[in-house]
């Protein structure tokens, strides 16, 4: 690897999340290289990283790309960890409820969040937000001009996902709630 790769690499071990290509970019100038030409440059490194087939990958979601565990060992990093939910321990139920409602049905606004769930929800999509879960995507040209919300690659990364469409299909736990319903009832 030459010297621009390991940056690279040591940028991604660093972060320990999803980095923005733009967020790499800034240090093109720092590398004598032009910014296009440094994302070019990491889109080979991620090739050739995981042509290498070692215990870590590579993985572009979107914009951002990240340093990963490959899924082959998830099981054994779960064993040795010893957590199967250890990022998601800290988010409350009606966090997970609004990702959820936001992952399958984004863009969405506030106020669709809070049809869906029945109760305010303006300061856990605040917290969201500030732990970079989910984002604003812009505003709906609609009365008072409505900001409409969806997830990050930060999110994709909790959940062990590389796109959006990776998520369970909601048909899966029809059953479930079927089921449930009628032994509560």
């Amino acid at each position: 690897m030459d010297s621009v790769e390991n940056v690279i690499e040591a940028v991604l071990f660093s972060a320990g999340e999803p980095v923005n290509f733009s967020d790499i970019s800034d240090i093109a100038e720092d590398l004598g290289l032009a910014k296009a030409d440094l994302n070019d440059i990491i889109l080979r490194f991620a090739d050739d990283y995981n042509a290498r087939n070692t215990g870590l990958e590579v993985v572009i979601a979107g914009e951002c790309v990240q340093l990963v565990a490959r899924a082959d060992h998830i099981e054994s990093i779960k064993k040795v960890l010893k957590s199967n939910a250890r990022q998601t321990r800290n988010l409350s139920k009606s966090a997970l409820e609004i990702l959820a409602v936001i992952s399958y049905n984004q863009p969405v606004t506030k106020n669709y969040i809070e049809q869906m769930r029945g109760v305010d929800c303006a300061y856990m999509i605040g917290a969201l937000i500030e732990r970079g879960y989910i984002e604003e995507r812009g505003k709906l040209d609609l009365p008072g001009r409505p900001y409409v919300y969806g997830t990050t690659a930060k999110f994709l990364s909790l959940f062990g996902l590389s796109d959006i469409s990776e998520l369970p299909k909601i048909e899966k736990f029809k059953g479930d709630i079927g089921d449930a319903a009628e032994a509560g009832g």
